[in-house]
């Protein structure tokens, strides 16, 4: 499944990258990530605080009219959060990869154009880890992804996206985007007195588009 996923998303960026209107980038930066948990019989809901990640990937953008664009992107992203109190704290580090696929209203002006846009996304989980500490002693547990009655986490994750940023004239660009997962990914058998699960973060990103040459 992960070979179809990659394929899949590598001919559909090759494509748009051969349109003569089209663009192509690359950008990196940072997710800060945070999680909704609640039990499966009594209503709690596990707030924590935001945990730092990276985020690294490609971009791409073609026009449908005047001031719209189309971009999807293929970024490898971390999500999770930290729980803490005052005995105990867990780290929850899931590595992602990530389809967003968003529509982008641009405005043009003299030194570049500022952008604003939402979408839908597809991310696929890769591998992850859980830090849990009580006290003075740490334990540290691999996260799998799956379909199978011991796996944590379901792999795919559908979710909205909505960003916003500002591109320079040379293609240096800066953006910020907020994503929340809209499907429950825990699996059935998977992390006790916890029913449902679901990833949110805010990325920032510092990236930059190369133009195609025009035929």
């Amino acid at each position: 499944m992960k070979t179809m996923f990659c394929t899949f998303i590598s001919i559909m960026l090759l494509m748009n990258y051969s349109i003569a209107q089209g663009t192509f980038g690359i950008a990196a930066g940072a997710t800060f990530a945070s999680y909704k948990a609640s039990g499966p019989t009594i209503p709690i809901t596990a707030k924590n605080q935001l945990r730092v990640g990276f985020t690294a990937g490609v971009t791409s953008s073609f026009s449908i009219g005047k001031s719209f664009n189309f971009e999807p992107a293929l970024n490898f992203l971390q999500k999770g959060g930290d729980l803490k109190d005052d005995l105990t704290s867990d780290k929850l580090t899931l590595n992602y990869l990530e389809l967003p696929l968003n529509f982008v209203y641009k405005t043009h002006g003299a030194a570049g154009e500022f952008f604003a846009g939402a979408g839908l996304s597809l991310s696929l989980g890769l591998s992850g880890k859980d830090k849990f500490i009580a006290g003075t002693y740490p334990a540290t547990t691999n996260i799998k992804f799956g379909t199978a009655g011991n796996d944590d986490f379901k792999p795919l994750e559908f979710g909205i996206n909505i960003l916003a940023g500002y591109q320079l004239k040379n293609g240096l660009r800066v953006a910020a985007n907020y994503n929340a997962g809209l499907n429950n990914i825990l699996n059935t058998n998977g992390f006790d007195q916890i029913g449902s699960y679901h990833n949110r973060y805010f990325g920032i990103r510092i990236g930059y588009m190369f133009k195609s040459k025009k035929k």
